[in-house]
């Protein structure tokens, strides 16, 4: 990874707040002459520099600039709070991010009760687990018509939310391919309507500010094209396509959830302690897929007191806790798929436990699986050989990929790592 990108990131992120947003032309995003944010409505309404939201009852309306693509995206706008609202847990607003469509964005909200969110929405669905949770902040002015600015900075694949000059928030997220919009949102509570107060829309493309950086550190922008903020932990056995998500697991991720005694991320590898005769399981919450070619590297760190009860693997088609498919690896070179169901195997599995010979048995061996989605068609192969493959039955929407331990019953349990977790897409 450049040095260069690294700077370029530290100046996007760590800009003063009245820095790149007060760039861009925001006094006259709210003007309707040009059409870029939609024809006005009884919902939407521009009045000058400033916008009304009215939106229907227990509903949400949302705009955006689709005259304005952007890529390193710095977003800024103020909302002033309902002077009445007959929920101040239900009605909410604020910005929109990473918007391709409809169907497709992020949104950081702040309600009046003091508390913000950011959220995602794939396909039509609001995933389940949002990136940043609902959570209580002091920066959130509350009352009625108490002005608020929000800021999103995104730089490559990293986020940050400033409401008030102050940092609420900051994670990883999936961005788009292409460039994207941004723009607002609002939402009423459900037995009456809220009327929201937009003002000093601003949004900039931080992208030159790369270029800039690279120029100054001496790297030419065409060197850095292909940063992404991505980390490069490609792993022998994994797919050769177009990279949608890396880790190296340098260090821990909020995407994982939090870190405890059964799960941990540091110095290049995930860590797992189940509870003795249990799994564990983690999924990143914040990343979805659809097809995909995904890959990472298992190792049982101790000598287990029973190799046909502990195992690791990864977990793809997630839907949340209680529903997805499991393909694991034992330390006695034993390999099957399960699919979970509310919380329970389905008796028949897709690929019941096989003795795999290019498997690595016993403690302190790297096992790499690798596991290619085409639709419903899933083919696994570890250390390079064929594992196995069958017809599943994949989620309607992207979902999530995760990974999973399972101690054998014994005093200590055992501690599996695994590391370089790769997903590409498909060839």
């Amino acid at each position: 990874m450049h040095r260069a990108y690294f700077t370029a990131l530290a100046l996007l992120l760590l800009a003063s707040p009245a820095a790149a947003c007060t760039e861009a032309a925001g006094s006259a995003e709210f003007q309707m002459d040009a059409g870029a944010w939609g024809e006005a409505d009884d919902q939407f309404k521009p009045q000058g520099s400033e916008a009304i939201f009215t939106p229907q009852i227990g509903t949400q309306t949302a705009r955006w600039n689709a005259g304005l693509s952007l890529n390193d995206a710095d977003v800024c706008a103020t909302f002033a709070m309902p002077a009445t609202t007959a929920d101040a847990s239900r009605s909410y607003a604020g910005l929109l991010f990473w918007v391709t469509d409809k169907d497709n964005f992020y949104q950081a909200v702040i309600s009046p009760n003091g508390m913000f969110t950011i959220a995602r929405k794939v396909a039509g669905r609001i995933v389940q687990t949002p990136p940043v949770n609902w959570t209580q902040s002091a920066a959130v002015k509350t009352g009625p018509d108490a002005k608020n600015a929000l800021r999103i900075t995104a730089a490559g694949e990293n986020v940050v939310l400033r409401i008030n000059d102050t940092e609420v928030a900051r994670f990883r997220g999936q961005a788009p391919e292409a460039a994207s919009h941004a723009g607002i949102v609002a939402s009423s509570a459900p037995s009456a309507v809220d009327t929201w107060r937009v003002a000093a829309f601003k949004a900039v493309d931080a992208k030159p500010a790369f270029t800039q950086a690279a120029a100054a550190e001496g790297t030419s922008s065409g060197e850095g094209a292909g940063v992404t903020g991505t980390i490069d932990a490609a792993s022998s056995g994994c797919g050769g396509g177009k990279v949608l998500y890396d880790n190296a697991f340098a260090e821990h991720d909020a995407n994982w959830g939090p870190k405890d005694s059964k799960f941990d991320i540091a110095d290049g590898v995930a860590t797992f302690n189940p509870a003795p005769g249990t799994p564990a399981l983690r999924w990143n919450r914040v990343f979805v897929f659809g097809d995909m070619d995904a890959c990472a590297e298992f190792t049982l760190a101790n000598n287990t007191a029973n190799p046909t009860t502990s195992y690791a693997g990864i977990v793809f088609w997630v839907q949340d806790s209680r529903n997805y498919y499991q393909a694991v690896v034992a330390p006695n070179g034993y390999f099957t798929v399960a699919r979970i169901v509310d919380g329970k195997a389905i008796p028949k599995r897709p690929v019941a436990w096989t003795k795999l010979a290019a498997a690595k048995t016993g403690s302190k061996q790297k096992n790499t699986m690798r596991i290619t989605i085409k639709g419903e068609q899933v083919d696994i192969a570890v250390n390079g050989s064929p594992a196995g493959s069958f017809k599943g039955e994949p989620p309607r929407w992207p979902s999530h990929i995760g990974l999973l331990a399972a101690s054998a019953d014994s005093k200590n349990g055992d501690t599996w790592q695994v590391g370089a977790l790769k997903v590409t897409a498909p060839q």
